[in-house]
């Protein structure tokens, strides 16, 4: 049975037959996922009704004080007037233009990064998601001593995921940003890393569904070594599929991932190579594409320059993918006048201006949401995220996992704004009623694109 058919006749009930070894798990976890997104939603219809309308305004919100740069502010809230848009009515209407698409459909997860360690089984569950990307930093774990892969709360975070029901994809990061990469492959040095590895494998590998051999391998590393790079991650790619081929339970395995194809000047040598080995190694299901973006074009670009490379043999995954380049483009933009007074703003701010405010004073969802439907830039691409899962279904990615948590210190004219891609606000708005993050606007379109695949 797939796991939709489970959802529909068996909801919340526990499978216990099986006729087959595993299957008895097999079947479980599906519902456990199903049963544990079903009582997130109720408790979130009883906590936070208004939730994806936002939170009530204030009681007197005229006798707020203007947040400006020029003075310390405590207190926030719309003033009389406020813009705020129904939300529910504009994910409504987004939805109305949702065709469906004869091709099989990819799977659409959520990604951690490198933020494993805070993960939430009900976080997760209120995505509808039934994959869960990470990536765990091989080296600083090696220089945490042999007892980490045992302690490491990232790991540890890893090995809940699986128990929890969830599909698990692990990048195995090497950043070399500070040091050569290891030349000879029969020196101590590179021994020792392998060896390493193998100890983290054994601890993690019947817990994932996917592993890729490096995490952002072209930008984990420096220009004086780069010439090194592809030597490496062959090595390290040929040492984790002899152990995959000798686990007793083979998974796909992909390289990469591939930052920045749609540039053709991104296609250097050493990610040729990289590529052609994925090619020609049996043992490699394909590879891992990171689209961080200015369009939706520019991702068809990378998948097809991608996909002409690989051959028709191999897959394509994509652990992370967001329109953030186009982002970035906005920040000198000035933020909406109509929002600077409806939410008493200082109007001469631009926009990084006001997203570094939100960061260092989290505020109602209702002011995030606002600050996101008054502004033009946004509006134009508020359907992002389920246009780019439409496009990976037709170009028929195997799994694309979305951010769903970002975290960075501060946002200037040039910052990467990272926050403005993740499913929860967990850093610009205050917690929700339950305690829980609140949902970024993106959770609607991406719970609705989970509801299609059901």
């Amino acid at each position: 049975m797939t796991d939709h058919v489970l959802y529909t006749f068996y909801p919340c009930l526990q499978v216990v037959g099986g006729h087959a070894t595993g299957t008895r798990v097999a079947l479980r976890r599906p519902l456990r996922r199903y049963c544990s997104m079903r009582a997130a939603e109720e408790q979130e219809s009883r906590a936070e009704p208004q939730a994806l309308a936002g939170w009530p305004a204030p009681a007197n919100p005229g006798s707020l004080p203007l947040k400006s740069s020029h003075q310390g502010l405590t207190s926030r809230g719309p003033a009389q007037g406020g813009i705020m848009k129904n939300w529910r009515s504009v994910a409504f209407g987004l939805s109305l233009f949702v065709v469906p698409c004869a091709v099989q459909a990819s799977d659409l997860g959520v990604n951690y990064n490198g933020l494993t360690r805070s993960y939430s089984s009900a976080d997760v569950a209120r995505t509808g998601a039934r994959w869960v990307r990470a990536f765990v930093d091989v080296r600083r774990l090696q220089k945490m001593g042999e007892g980490a892969v045992q302690t490491d709360p990232d790991v540890n975070a890893l090995l809940r995921m699986h128990d929890d029901g969830y599909k698990v994809i692990l990048n195995l990061k090497y950043d070399y940003t500070d040091a050569p990469f290891p030349s000879d492959a029969d020196s101590p040095e590179f021994k020792d890393l392998r060896a390493f590895t193998t100890r983290l494998l054994d601890r993690v590998f019947p817990d994932i569904d996917i592993i890729v051999v490096g995490n952002e391998p072209f930008i984990e590393s420096n220009s004086s070594n780069r010439p090194e790079l592809f030597d490496f991650y062959k090595h390290i790619a040929n040492h984790v599929i002899t152990y995959d081929r000798n686990s007793g339970r083979p998974i796909p395995l992909y390289v990469g991932a591939f930052n920045n194809v749609e540039n053709p000047k991104a296609r250097t040598p050493e990610v040729d190579a990289l590529l052609h080995y994925a090619r020609n190694t049996p043992g490699v299901a394909g590879v891992d594409l990171h689209l961080h973006v200015s369009s939706l074009e520019q991702m068809r670009e990378a998948i097809d320059f991608t996909k002409n490379e690989i051959g028709p043999g191999k897959r394509i995954i994509s652990t992370e993918f967001s329109l953030k380049n186009y982002f970035k483009a906005q920040l000198e933009r000035p933020i909406d006048q109509r929002f600077a007074a409806a939410w008493r703003v200082d109007p001469s701010w631009k926009i990084w201006q006001y997203l570094n405010y939100a960061l260092r004073t989290p505020g109602p969802r209702a002011e995030w949401l606002a600050f996101l439907q008054a502004s033009a830039w946004f509006s134009a691409v508020d359907s992002s995220l389920a246009d780019a899962d439409r496009l990976f279904d037709r170009e028929g990615l195997a799994v694309a996992t979305y951010a769903l948590r970002q975290t960075q210190p501060g946002i200037g004219p040039r910052t990467d704004p990272w926050i403005l891609n993740a499913l929860y606000c967990n850093q610009t708005c205050l917690p929700g009623p339950s305690g829980g993050p609140s949902p970024n606007y993106w959770m609607e379109s991406f719970r609705a694109r989970q509801r299609e695949r059901q």
